[in-house]
């Protein structure tokens, strides 16, 4: 069983989630809004999930943290000036999950 441990989470992420908005002219303006900072601990992604791979893409981090309810699939995270789509989320147990997350530069 993977377990969290508290000092392992060094790492601070931010979860935006996505605001659209139809402006007066009828265009849709999305924008990201910060929703919760936390401290997560970055992992490395075991060789199973790496070849079954959730998307084939360079960037991708697997953040360790506290189970939260409130965290979805349709919110991204940034850390370290990186932002990512959250692309599959993996609960370790009651009170740990795992994000799979894929870099999501050029994604509005």
């Amino acid at each position: 069983m993977t377990m969290i441990k508290a000092g392992a989470l060094r790492e601070v992420i931010t979860f935006e989630r996505k605001l659209k908005t139809v402006q007066a002219s009828g265009a849709v303006l999305v924008q990201w809004i910060a929703e919760q900072t936390l401290r997560a601990e970055v992992v490395q992604e075991d060789a199973q999930a790496f070849l079954t791979g959730t998307e084939r893409s360079e960037d991708r981090k697997v953040f360790r943290l506290w189970a939260c309810e409130w965290i979805t699939a349709d919110m991204r995270v940034t850390h370290a000036d990186h932002t990512y789509r959250i692309a599959k989320i993996v609960q370790l147990d009651r009170l740990g999950m795992e994000l799979h997350c894929v870099n999501a530069v050029n994604e509005t």
